[in-house]
């Protein structure tokens, strides 16, 4: 037997299939449905997190102890090294919006 949280999943992974093929809004979607675009959203970002496209661009990063963790040298400085050896280092905060445009 299924839990109530998985036919709750099921439930709502429908719907977004649903709403992928009308052509609305989210809002317009949610108000015809009578559904909270605050709950919707929440299921849509679940439902993007297990159907991301193959070939995406950015992958998850996992750090396996704190003594492989360096400090940075400047606060809010990052640093992305590929396993060629190649690095690209910010010396201040940015945002992942212009990462992935950077990197698209």
């Amino acid at each position: 037997m299924e839990s109530p949280d998985s036919t709750l999943r099921q439930l709502m992974f429908s719907l977004i299939e649903v709403w992928k093929g009308s052509g609305q809004t989210q809002k317009a979607f949610c108000l015809e449905k009578d559904l909270a675009l605050s709950k919707f959203q929440y299921w849509y970002k679940k439902y993007q997190q297990g159907h991301q496209p193959a070939g995406e661009p950015f992958m998850a990063v996992t750090v396996g102890s704190k003594a492989a963790v360096a400090k940075p040298a400047v606060p809010g400085s990052m640093e992305i090294l590929w396993p060629d050896g190649r690095r690209l280092i910010f010396h201040q905060g940015v945002e992942v919006s212009f990462l992935r445009a950077l990197l698209a």
